[in-house]
């Protein structure tokens, strides 16, 4: 049982982004210290299907003091844009106050102090409380594990990604895409894969010596919800064996795919998809692109 300061810790820090954007009275609510546990978990509905998307968490299973990076290198057409700018450009940019909860979690500047105010962020309890919610007022809301999931605590490392299986099976996922996941190697992937109660996405996850899709991970898979006949296609991180020591997964290669990926889309759309989403750990500007070339996503 997390302590009101906690809560209120966490939830000013967040809920920031609502007053930053303009949704409801959540700022002017945690200034007072009115804000409540209801007023954090009120969302409006709209349309006939919902998407709950989490990725990175890293293990992390308990909330943490957490900085933004002071540097996010944008290059070309990317440079001087969203998600590349950082700190006092990007507090101007949206008309962040210095000091106030979106400062702290939005930008790196003056973390010390501000983590002393706020303190920390972030935990899978507040997580499962958020997806609670949602699925509440949308039961039929499909949870969608962007990866890298399985890595980056010691109780992770210790139980070679077990605990965080467990947390994502016991919050009803319903499919997920991969990253350091397989920096627990290729053995450790494919057994836990053999456990899930969800598919495993990856179109670009090829067999190394083939040039196939690899057997263990589907291109897509399909959900019938709100009305509506949903097609989910994974996308793994296209750089794996280069940011991750190739050695732990030799029968992997990986890459962006953008040919392939338009054939899986064309597929399940041939297949009577109403939807196309792409479950992807590009990353935004690979995605961007991806998304400029691919057609009927």
């Amino acid at each position: 049982m997390i302590s009101r300061r906690d809560f209120l810790q966490v939830g000013m820090a967040t809920t920031a982004i609502y007053g930053a954007s303009g949704f409801g009275n959540f700022s002017r609510l945690a200034a007072q210290q009115k804000l409540t546990q209801d007023d954090l978990l009120k969302f409006d509905t709209y349309g006939n299907v919902s998407l709950i998307h989490i990725t990175d968490i890293h293990g992390q299973l308990k909330p943490i003091y957490f900085r933004e990076p002071e540097i996010n290198l944008g290059v070309g057409n990317a440079t001087g844009q969203v998600p590349h700018i950082t700190g006092a450009q990007f507090r101007k940019m949206y008309g962040i106050n210095d000091g106030s909860p979106s400062h702290y979690a939005l930008t790196h500047n003056d973390f010390s102090a501000l983590a002393k105010e706020y303190g920390r962020l972030g935990g899978l309890d507040r997580v499962a409380t958020v997806i609670k919610a949602i699925r509440a007022d949308r039961p039929d809301a499909i949870l969608l594990d962007g990866g890298d999931t399985w890595h980056g605590s010691y109780t992770c490392h210790h139980t070679q990604g077990q605990d965080m299986v467990n947390v994502m099976n016991a919050l009803n996922t319903e499919a997920m895409t991969f990253h350091w996941e397989f920096t627990l190697g290729s053995d450790r992937v494919h057994e836990i894969i053999d456990t899930l109660p969800f598919p495993a996405l990856g179109q670009n996850i090829f067999d190394a010596e083939w040039d196939e899709p690899a057997e263990y991970f589907k291109p897509y898979t399909f959900f019938e919800r709100g009305g509506s006949k949903i097609a989910v296609i994974g996308q793994a991180f296209p750089y794996m064996p280069i940011a991750n020591p190739g050695w732990m997964f030799p029968e992997y290669s990986f890459g962006i795919r953008d040919e392939n990926m338009q054939a899986m889309v064309d597929e399940v759309r041939g297949l009577g998809a109403d939807l196309v989403v792409v479950l992807s750990h590009n990353g935004f500007d690979v995605d961007k692109k991806m998304a400029s070339i691919v057609t009927g996503i």
